[in-house]
């Protein structure tokens, strides 16, 4: 039976090979030998991963030192193969239009119950050990990966797509096209709102939308870091950056009109809102504060915009934030159009204005 696989395989009757198989299996279904052919007919049938299994179980379940030697002969070939076909892949990914622009690459957190498989896919695309792949993948939300090139990122998320792997990419010329507002303050709430807003170049204007045109909300909250003296070893005086708040942002994406408008509890103008103007006519004690007038009065618009907005909301950005910080330096000037009063610049704005950009560019997908 051997000599008959053999002459089988050497001319490529696979119809005759498998024919031969069956009879073999019949007869002797624990045969190495029988393993060893299965796996060599379907790698040259380019079924590599179940040759690679029948290569792997032939390694243990054979003392054989011939046939343990051909098995990693086998898996040394799979590898050489698979290399040449991602090289081929990448190779026609680089040729696409726009392949050398840079572009980010994120991975999202998939469904519980495909987990598992998301942990082997990124194992596999990315050849890492299964825990370090399960670092990649976030608990919920999503994760920027990697910065490069278009090619190579559109190969790796068609990759990853192909083992079950949920992934956002976009070239960062899109992020930075995008058109975001902030809101100065709604000059109406009813029947139809209606903004004053600022462009990212300072020019006011106005914007009348219907709530049925918000096609997603994201929230997020932005530290605010203030100089702190704090006792530090040997009772020494130290100066330290702390968290001392947070600046409250959420954005109403308009995929119909592709702009986002972007509302900050330390931007709006509170004086201005018509929901002040509304507090006023029914006689509301606001005068606490300054301080708790605003917070009250961006709780009240908070409600407005809930009670208002059937759009699903996206609102897990701290975890998708600590992770943005890692790559802020390598990106190209991008403008937040977020105005926060900042003893300095915080790269915490930017990150949520990629946050906001990736979630509006793939809900379009």
């Amino acid at each position: 039976m051997e000599a008959q696989v053999k002459a089988a395989l050497a001319t490529r009757d696979y119809k005759q090979v498998s024919r031969l198989l069956k009879q073999w299996q019949t007869s002797e279904p624990q045969s190495p030998l029988l393993r060893l052919y299965a796996a060599q007919m379907q790698e040259k049938t380019n079924r590599l991963e179940a040759a690679e299994r029948n290569y792997l179980k032939l390694l243990k379940q054979t003392p054989s030192g011939k046939l343990m030697s051909q098995a990693r002969a086998g898996l040394q070939r799979i590898e050489q193969q698979r290399k040449q076909a991602k090289a081929a892949a990448l190779s026609e990914a680089k040729q696409t239009e726009g392949a050398d622009e840079l572009a980010i690459l994120a991975i999202a957190s998939p469904a519980e119950q495909n987990r598992k498989e998301a942990i082997a896919g990124v194992a596999k695309v990315f050849n890492l050990d299964a825990y370090s792949a399960r670092l990649k993948i976030p608990p919920s939300g999503f994760r920027i990966h990697r910065l490069g090139a278009w090619g190579e990122v559109t190969y790796y998320a068609d990759q990853l797509k192909q083992v079950k792997v949920p992934t956002l990419s976009n070239k960062v010329c899109d992020i930075q096209a995008l058109q975001t507002f902030q809101i100065c303050y709604f000059e109406a709430l009813t029947p139809q709102p209606t903004i004053v807003c600022k462009s990212a170049d300072n020019q006011l204007g106005k914007i009348s939308f219907d709530w049925s045109e918000v096609s997603q909300r994201v929230s997020g909250q932005l530290p605010i870091f203030e100089q702190v003296v704090d006792i530090g070893n040997w009772g020494k005086t130290i100066h330290k950056e702390k968290i001392q708040d947070y600046a409250q942002v959420v954005d109403l994406h308009l995929a119909g009109r592709q702009i986002v408008l972007r509302l900050c509890d330390r931007l709006y103008q509170y004086r201005k809102g018509q929901e002040q103007k509304g507090q006023e006519q029914k006689g509301t004690d606001l005068v606490k504060g300054p301080e708790l007038n605003s917070r009250i009065q961006w709780n009240q618009l908070l409600s407005t915009l809930e009670n208002a907005i059937k759009a699903p909301e996206r609102s897990d950005f701290k975890r998708f934030g600590k992770g943005a910080l890692e790559f802020i330096n390598l990106l190209p000037l991008i403008h937040p159009n977020l105005d926060i009063d900042r003893r300095a610049p915080s790269d915490w704005d930017l990150a949520f204005h990629l946050y906001s950009s990736l979630c509006y560019l793939n809900s379009r997908r």
